[in-house]
This record gives C-alpha cells, sequence and structure tokens, in this order.
C-alpha cells in the first residue's frame, strides 16, 4: 500500500476517527488508524500490525445468529492465535464457560500436550452420571488425608509407599512454583 497522507475522518464532540500520527510534534507514533469516542472507548491500529481496543463499560458480541443449532460441529466463533499465547483474564471477577459440551485438547510434542490447573481454595469437580480418568501411570499426592466415601472397587496390586510430606507438594501449590511442584510429584511417583 502506498503512503497515503494523514486525514481525519471525523472529529465531533461524539467520536474522532483519523488516518496516520495522532501526535501534534510531528513525531510518528507509528498509528494507522484512531478512533475514540465521547465515552473514551477507542481502537487502535498500529503500522506493526497490533490492535488495541479500550472500552470503559460492557462489551457484548453476538455471533452466528442465522446458524442451524440442530447442526453439529459448525463453527460459529473461532479465535486463532498463529503465534503467540492467547490470555483470558478477569482481573476483578470470574470466567464463566458454558456449553453443551466442552472440550480441551493439548496437543503439543515433546513433552509438551498438558493440561494443567491450580487453585488456592477447592478443587470441585461435580457430575451427574459417571466420572472417569484414564492414564498409562496415574499418581494422587496428598499431603494430608485422603478420604474416599462409597464403596470402593481395586483391581490389582496395592503397594505402600513412603510419606510425601516431605515433598512441599503443598507449599508448591500455593506458591504457583510448577517447576518444584512437577519436580516433587515426578520424585514421589516414581
Amino acid at each position: 500500500m502506498s503512503n497515503a497522507p494523514d486525514y481525519t475522518i471525523t472529529a465531533n464532540p461524539h467520536a474522532f476517527m483519523h488516518c496516520g500520527p495522532v501526535t501534534h510534534e510531528g513525531i510518528d507514533d507509528k498509528r494507522d488508524l484512531t478512533i475514540i469516542t465521547s465515552a473514551n472507548n477507542s481502537i487502535i491500529h498500529s503500522k506493526s500490525g497490533n490492535k488495541n481496543e479500550r472500552i470503559q463499560g460492557f462489551s457484548a458480541e453476538v455471533v452466528a445468529i442465522n446458524g442451524d443449532p440442530s447442526q453439529h460441529g459448525g463453527v460459529g466463533k473461532a479465535i486463532i492465535a498463529r503465534s503467540g499465547d492467547i490470555v483470558l483474564n478477569a482481573e476483578n471477577g470470574d470466567v464463566y464457560i458454558n456449553a453443551r459440551n466442552i472440550f480441551f485438547n493439548a496437543s503439543g510434542e515433546s513433552g509438551q500436550g498438558n493440561i494443567m490447573s491450580k487453585c488456592n481454595g477447592f478443587y470441585q469437580v461435580t457430575t451427574g452420571n459417571e466420572y472417569r480418568l484414564a492414564a498409562a501411570r496415574m499418581c494422587i499426592v496428598s499431603e494430608g488425608n485422603m478420604n474416599f466415601v462409597g464403596d470402593m472397587m481395586l483391581a490389582g496390586n496395592f503397594n505402600k509407599g513412603s510419606a510425601v510430606s516431605s515433598a512441599g507438594f503443598l507449599k508448591s501449590i500455593l506458591s504457583g512454583n510448577w517447576a518444584s511442584l512437577i519436580t516433587a510429584i515426578s520424585q514421589t511417583c516414581k
């Protein structure tokens, strides 16, 4: 694209829309397009390809309005990062995910492909049906008691190992120190 001249599309009490840098000293602030509303909402497109959007209040997006809800597997919204991470951060709120079904898939290779979760309160999983866990090898570590309520069936051998209090398991979880936590679990689960 050839270098187009800077141009202000509108500048009124409701909105400001400008193509090009917005500094008045002749300094290029590397902006391609700036939109600012009277509520101080803004969208900034930069020459680097970055986009910054700031919304002062609630923001909603509704997609696939004319879609067919009976069609399974139809994509209504896709967020794809060709490189880098995707971060959801509710600094002073909660994150809710609600769907007919929820699938998590980690497909990394060479030691990747992990799903990790942590919390400093309860970790609760509730189901109205069967709860299944399957793994090539499983290790459950607890510094305190493990309580099982209900009938329990055990198939295979049962071996008693050493205590794991020296692993510092709980301390690693609460501090978010994943490296020492993984090391402690791997050492304990040998």
